[in-house]
């Protein structure tokens, strides 16, 4: 939920109101089932960046709502796309990047507690690639994954990359200093192709 210990001023609220975003009621009842009743200031800043589909660094400390200022206006993207197909084996169009195990199962938490009908599939290391592959096979719209495991896949052939409208690196930071470069550039590589540009 959106509790932290930041002190909030009523100003920030006012900001943070549901009605200044183009948020449907759907996902704002959602929000408010997780007792969120408003945006973060983190989120208020970035949500009409990435609701506009525009590049966006967001730096903010833990517990000021990160996840949330991605995921919720990616997922209003997504279920206003009336091109977006619910059929078994569709490939995904969100990529969500992290370190860990631990992070992605946060990352994906917090895009079920707003989505409704869309598909979540988490990819680490530590699980059988069978069981993440059949995953991969049923389809889904929103792919959270760590690096390693995911380069895996990709490069066993079990996954298309390229449908995928929109990347977020988590805690890129971390993720370099894992030494995991090589493995997100590789992985970009399958999604920004001269193909995917019209």
């Amino acid at each position: 939920n959106n509790k932290s210990n930041m002190h909030l001023t009523d100003a920030d609220k006012g900001k943070g109101n549901f009605k200044n975003f183009n948020i449907s009621k759907q996902t704002i009842k959602k929000l408010q089932n997780r007792n969120v009743d408003f945006l973060f200031p983190v989120q208020a800043e970035s949500y009409k960046h990435i609701h506009d589909q525009k590049d966006c660094l967001v730096q903010a400390y833990t517990g000021t709502g990160k996840t949330l200022a991605f995921s919720i206006p990616i997922v209003e993207l997504l279920q206003n796309d009336t091109s977006l197909k619910l059929i078994r084996g569709r490939a995904p169009r969100v990529l969500v990047l992290a370190p860990t195990r631990e992070l992605t199962n946060q990352i994906s938490d917090d895009f079920q507690s707003v989505a409704s009908d869309l598909s979540i599939v988490t990819i680490y290391g530590g699980k059988k690639y069978e069981d993440q592959e059949k995953s991969i096979r049923n389809g889904c719209d929103i792919l959270v994954a760590t690096p390693g495991r995911l380069k895996d896949i990709v490069d066993k052939g079990k996954l298309d990359l390229t449908k995928v409208k929109h990347v977020i690196l988590d805690e890129v930071d971390r993720m370099l200093d894992m030494g995991f470069i090589d493995d997100v550039e590789e992985i970009l590589g399958h999604i920004f192709v001269p193909s995917n540009y019209y």
